[in-house]
Order: structure tokens, then sequence, then C-alpha cells
């Protein structure tokens, strides 16, 4: 057991395990806030603030599950879907603030998209229970196993990646761009002492690397998520009215 221990306690601490404890603290901070607001407020005023935000929240990803899987299933799936998306917004700009973004670490997007593909094969299960779970791999010939297993895993691989590369991709250009023009104020007398070029043009690249692109990805990883689960429940009949 002590050698068990050693061994732990002997890996260096990742860097973004710092910032996953800041953000899931942000976020849960930020749920308890709403919550004490809302119970506060009087139900006939105008929602204002906290109350404001959490109805928006609540609103717009409430909407966006039970657009993509349908009136029966989304009160089951939303308040994840919440959560999620607020862990991975903030993860996704937290380099803003100084941090180590969480999703530029593979084991991170990778158990985001784990969590995902636990869902969804909960979804298949009690859509076609247990016979047909373990039987859809051989539809609809016995030859096609490999192909059935492969595109089951399939949302596994490719959401983890593309989240992890964008967020990835992101940090790596702007460690570049910040070098080079350190590198050509270096040219520049007196002044070139210090990068005085990136400050200039880095909040523009940041607005787009950081803020557009970590809300397209967080916005792209909820819509996939919900998606995948939502396409394994059976369709609901069209309301007229």
């Amino acid at each position: 057991m002590n050698q068990i221990l050693e061994w732990l306690f002997a890996k260096p601490l990742q860097v973004e395990i710092i910032s996953i404890w800041i953000i899931t603290g942000v976020v849960i901070a930020l749920v308890f806030a709403i919550n004490n607001a809302i119970k506060k407020a009087d139900v006939m005023a105008k929602p204002t603030g906290l109350v404001l935000i959490g109805v928006l929240i609540v609103q717009t990803f409430s909407t966006i599950t039970k657009d993509n899987m349908g009136a029966r299933h989304y009160k089951n799936y939303a308040p994840y879907v919440g959560a999620l998306a607020l862990y991975l917004f903030f993860s996704n700009i937290s380099g803003l603030f100084g941090l180590a973004q969480p999703t530029a670490n593979y084991s991170v997007t990778l158990t985001l998209a784990l969590i995902t593909f636990i869902l969804i094969q909960r979804a298949v299960f009690m859509s076609n229970g247990f016979v047909k779970f373990f039987t859809r791999f051989f539809e609809p010939y016995p030859v096609f196993f490999v192909m059935n297993f492969f595109g089951a895993i399939a949302p596994l691989v490719s959401m983890s990646l593309r989240l992890f590369g964008n967020i990835t991709g992101g940090t790596i250009i702007m460690m570049l761009f910040y070098s080079f023009t350190g590198y050509v104020a270096g040219f520049v007398p007196v002044i070139g002492q210090f990068d005085f070029i990136g400050p200039l043009i880095g909040p523009f690249l940041h607005a787009y690397f950081d803020l557009f692109v970590g809300f397209i990805q967080m916005f792209v990883f909820i819509s996939l998520t919900t998606v995948f689960i939502g396409n394994e429940f059976p369709s609901e009949p069209e309301t007229t009215n």
C-alpha cells in the first residue's frame, strides 16, 4: 500500500488539475448563487441580475435539449447538458485569465466524451432492450460486426479529438504568435527589451481563439451530445394544434 501511495504522489501534478479545481469551484459557486437569488426573488417581479441569468441558462439549454431529444426525454438530460455547457465554456476561455485550459488536455476531453458515450449506450439499451443492445452489432449480417462496432465508438473518438484539437490548436498558435512578436520586438532598440507588439495585436486573436472558438466548441460538443443521444430514442409523433 505504501508503495502505491509513493508511486501516486511521486507523479508530477499536471497543471490542468489546478484549473479543473478552480473552474469546477466557479461553476458550483455560480449555480449556488443563482439558486440563492431565485429563492429570494419575487415571483411576480421581472427577472433581473442572477435570476435573469439563471432563467436564460435554463431556457436556452432546455430548448436545445428538447429540440434534439424530444419532449419525452429532454428533462432527464437538460440539467447535465447545462452543467456541461458551463464547464466547457469556462474551461475553453480560462486561458484569458492565465489558467491552463483543461480542454487542452486530452484526458479531460476524452472523459467528457466518455460520459456522452455512456449516455448514448444507455439510450440504446432503454430503447431496444438487453438482447437488441448486443445483436445490433451483427445487423444486417454478422460480417458487419467490425463496421458496426467502430461506428458505435466513433462518437467517443471524434468528439474527444475535435474538442481537444481545436482548443490545443488555438493555444499553440498563440504561443507561436507571442514567440514571433517577442523576436521581432528584439530588433527595436531600448523598448525592444520587452514584447511591446504582442499586447497590441494579441487581444484580437484572443477574442477569436479563446472567446469565439471556445464558445463554438462548447456549442458543438453539447449539440452532438444531445443529437447522438436523441437519435437513439424512438421518434415522437408530431403534435398538431
